[in-house]
């Protein structure tokens, strides 16, 4: 009550028992807060009781606090409340979009009861929904429909559900911070303005967790010329953090060869299995799914099978669907996972995570983190075991920057996308002749531009775009600037409605059980022979047979260790510049102390540990004596024979595109061969000859026009761009999905300079 209280929201001479309802029975309708009463509903969670008010006067909000704090709730019963006062005339009133089925599932379950009892029908659309459910919606549409961005894309075009739209008076956005990062937002910010034009203005409110720029998001949600009001509650104050290095004992030089590891990785096994040992479920975190499923192999083998899960987008739905069971009765101890947990999917109470190295980013940190402790009033508990010197600093400053909420407001955010454009456009042409006329250039261009990200798009490279599609026969452009639609548009809008990478997948299939275990990447199962050994759901397997035909492979359960495990595309999670600076500059004050044989914890002081793990201080003391380090300001150079390493604190993008220059510099002016690696603290390019040391000061002198113009060249013949590219022209109708055998190169110079390569 004393937060209330504080902020004015009630009187602390008001009575408790009258306090406690006193703010349900001001704000919501009667029903509902009889229903609340019974549901046991007491105070509000501080983020509800700022953004109910602020939802009930009808403005767009946008409502950011951390997972299990009321986020939900605090959309969702000013909306019911409403809907109680002023009656609705039929069809779907409220449409809620989540990123993910399993959310729409939980959001479901969480209204549902209350929602029933006000009479409020409530129901799921996505791609899993049966067809006997969908002509359901169709004949009686509900109230509240939860679905997907995938599935709104659908609804959108469809006549028979298009009517029960004209109703829509609130959408909701979850995961706000999740789905404007990349171009399903994109898609979904054009998708509310086409929405706009069928029901008219909505009230818009979106509920994000750990968000940088809250003034981007506000303006996503809102999309242009309308005013979104941020309502948020910091989940850091409630945060406590460690930081640890764990060393090896003698006993983990024995664990290390029972498990086929490093005494270092049998180190941190050791103490994740004794921090787990003091709570009753944990959630540990890694960056990508093949380390997920070799550290839940490996600690499946210590604590036993069944203590130990492995969570991740690549596995059957049916298999996370049980251990999300399994975990919410308690029986699992340890979940192991990647970024699949950091959205609110209920899983029940979790008691702490750990997160397996780095984090790499602070919001990272912050989201995995609110997933323990989070009913109200709880601090949320985080470890971060550690790997190696540059991980554990890193870390340091990812967990000072969390406490303090310095987080990253450098979002990707993908503005005036060309192919979720032409995807977009196709969407309105397919509408408007539903309705029986026909679009126009004007009336594209007006929808379009009222989305955040297309808010600067000209005329010009809309017509770019219409033009494009004529030439792929989906449309013809009229001479009075009409858009007609040509056969094959309907079938472009609908096997391009995902934006999400088309990547080919097999199923891979428990010989034993006959049951789908998860899916390996095309490129993974291209690669390994019938008998090899693997990893997946924790679990090893032997691959029997690849059965191309059905895209499935073929698995034997096995019982012993392994370290093999499937790749995965595109995962890594880049470390920011500010980041890699400040652990170069923590770096620099640790080693400056040693060679001033000054105390080096002196430089850890504001960071969550007390001292300086043993094997971190005895690196720094080497390279104290070496003279080999990074400086925040200035770019070092090392030789060594034909190797180069570069040491510069630019993060993992700056690097990298650093990288890409100097090798495109270096094999142009020596018509050489040159190879590189990098991390986000230096860069190491090898060469078949020596090169002088002064080849890369002269190729840092040059212009940086000049620079980034080589930069652009060199990106298009990297293997992250073809694999890009291929997309990108699926998704544009150039290239059919099932087409495997592709010359890239001749199509990428093929479409230079068109919407393709932009």
């Amino acid at each position: 009550m004393a937060w209330l209280a504080r902020e004015g929201i009630l009187s602390e001479a008001v009575g408790f028992g009258y306090a406690l309802m006193s703010f349900w029975q001001r704000h919501l309708h009667a029903r509902l807060v009889e229903v609340l009463a019974r549901y046991g509903y007491g105070e509000p969670t501080p983020i509800q009781a700022l953004a109910i008010p602020r939802i009930l006067e009808g403005r767009h909000v946008l409502v950011i606090a951390p997972t299990g704090s009321g986020k939900t709730e605090a959309a969702m019963l000013p909306i019911m409340s409403r809907i109680l006062e002023e009656g609705i005339d039929g069809g779907v009133a409220v449409i809620y979009v989540t990123p993910a089925r399993a959310l729409n599932r939980d959001v479901n379950v969480r209204l549902q009861a209350i929602a029933r009892e006000l009479g409020i029908t409530t129901t799921v659309r996505h791609g899993d929904t049966p067809e006997s459910e969908r002509r359901r919606q169709v004949r009686n549409p509900p109230t509240i429909l939860i679905t997907t961005p995938e599935t709104l894309q659908v609804i959108l075009v469809m006549k028979s559900l298009r009517r029960a739209l004209r109703n829509v008076k609130w959408v909701v956005v979850d995961e706000v911070q999740e789905l404007m990062n990349d171009e399903r937002g994109t898609q979904l910010a054009v998708a509310l303005e086409r929405l706009v034009n069928i029901a008219g203005e909505f009230q818009r409110i979106g509920l994000s967790a750990t968000i940088g720029n809250t003034q981007l998001a506000a303006q996503f949600l809102g999309g242009v010329g309308r005013d979104v009001d941020v309502v948020s509650v910091s989940i850091t104050k409630d945060i406590k953090l460690t930081v640890e290095h764990p060393e090896p004992t003698d006993n983990d030089y024995g664990a290390a060869e029972e498990l086929n590891t490093t005494p270092e990785a049998a180190a941190r096994l050791r103490r994740i299995m004794e921090i787990a040992s003091t709570y009753r479920t944990i959630l540990l975190f890694t960056n990508t799914r093949d380390e997920a499923e070799l550290v839940g192999h490996r600690l499946g083998r210590l604590m036993g099978s069944n203590a130990v899960g492995v969570y991740h987008g690549s596995l059957d739905r049916e298999e996370r669907e049980g251990l999300e069971e399994r975990l919410r009765g308690g029986v699992v101890k340890v979940v192991v996972t990647t970024s699949s947990l950091e959205l609110g999917i209920d899983i029940g109470h979790i008691d702490a995570t750990i997160q397996y190295s780095s984090p790499r980013q602070v919001t990272k940190l912050i989201q995995r983190v609110g997933r323990s402790g989070h009913r109200l009033g709880r601090t949320a508990i985080g470890y971060i075991i550690t790997r190696d010197t540059d991980d554990y600093l890193e870390s340091l400053v990812i967990a000072r920057k969390a406490l303090n909420n310095e987080l990253e407001t450098d979002v990707e955010y993908h503005e005036k996308a060309l192919d979720v454009l032409q995807h977009q456009v196709a969407g309105m042409v397919i509408e408007t002749r539903i309705e029986g006329r026909l679009t126009t250039v004007g009336e594209v261009l007006s929808t379009v531009t009222r989305a955040h990200p297309y808010r600067e798009l000209t005329k010009e490279e809309l017509m770019e775009v219409l033009k494009f599609m004529e030439e792929m026969r989906l449309v013809r452009i009229n001479d009075d600037e009409t858009i007609t639609p040509r056969r094959g548009l309907h079938r472009y809008y609908f096997e391009n409605v995902s934006m999400i990478p088309d990547q080919k997948h097999y199923k891979a299939r428990d010989m034993v059980t006959n049951k789908v275990i998860g899916e390996l990447d095309e490129e993974f199962v291209e690669t390994i022979e019938p008998g090899a050994q693997i990893i997946l759901a924790g679990k090893p397997w032997r691959i029997i047979r690849v059965d191309r035909e059905n895209n499935e492979a073929i698995l034997e359960p096995l019982n012993q260790t392994l370290n093999a495990v499937p790749t995965w595309i595109g995962e890594e999670i880049p470390v920011p510049t500010e980041v890699a600076r400040e652990a170069c500059q923590l770096r620099q004050e640790v080693i400056g102390a040693i060679r001033n044989n000054q105390d080096p914890t002196r430089a850890i002081t504001k960071y969550p540990t007390r001292e300086i793990p043993k094997p971190v201080l005895e690196e720094l003391r080497e390279q104290a004596e070496t003279g080999a380090t990074e400086f925040t300001d200035t770019i070092n150079i090392e030789w060594r024979g034909r190797d180069m390493v570069i040491h510069a604190c630019l993060g993992a993008k700056g690097n990298q595109a650093l990288a890409l220059y100097l090798t495109r510099y270096i094999t142009q002016r020596y018509k050489t061969t040159a190879t590189c690696v990098t991390d986000p603290y230096r860069i190491l390019i090898t060469t078949p000859i020596s090169i002088p040391p002064t080849t890369i000061k002269q190729a840092l002198e040059r212009d940086w026009r000049e620079i980034q113009e080589e930069i652009n060249e060199a990106i298009r013949n990297t293997r992250l761009y073809r694999y890009r590219f291929i997309h990108v022209a699926r998704k544009l109708g150039i290239l059919p999905r099932e087409k495997t055998n592709i010359n890239i190169e001749q199509l990428a110079t093929t479409l230079r300079e068109t919407i393709a390569d932009k």
